[in-house]
């Protein structure tokens, strides 16, 4: 069957990690409010065009909607990890240059 997990959990690794995880969510979910509904403006008419080829009017509506709520989670989770990546990079850096 399966084989037991014999590794206990990893969690943050330093005091640094964990707030650097917390500023990165902190700062997306700023983003997100702030990049959500010009992201939803710029992309829901292609969405909506792509969905009109296969799709009735009132499927239409729906996939509008659902996009317009979708926007903001997919514009957290990038500036979650472009956040997260620069944060990272900039640690090396320093650390680099430090050394």
């Amino acid at each position: 069957m399966y084989a037991p997990n014999n590794y206990p959990p990893r969690g943050p690794q330093s005091p640094m990690d964990d707030i650097k995880g917390g500023f990165a969510t902190t700062a997306a979910a700023m983003v997100a409010i702030l990049l959500g509904s010009p992201f939803n403006a710029l992309t829901a008419p292609y969405v909506t065009a792509m969905a009109e080829r296969s799709y009735s009017y009132e499927v239409v509506d729906l996939i509008g909607i659902a996009w317009m709520i979708l926007a903001y989670p997919f514009v957290f989770f990038a500036a979650r990890a472009s956040i997260l990546a620069a944060l990272t990079a900039a640690g090396v850096y320093l650390a680099y240059r430090f050394i």
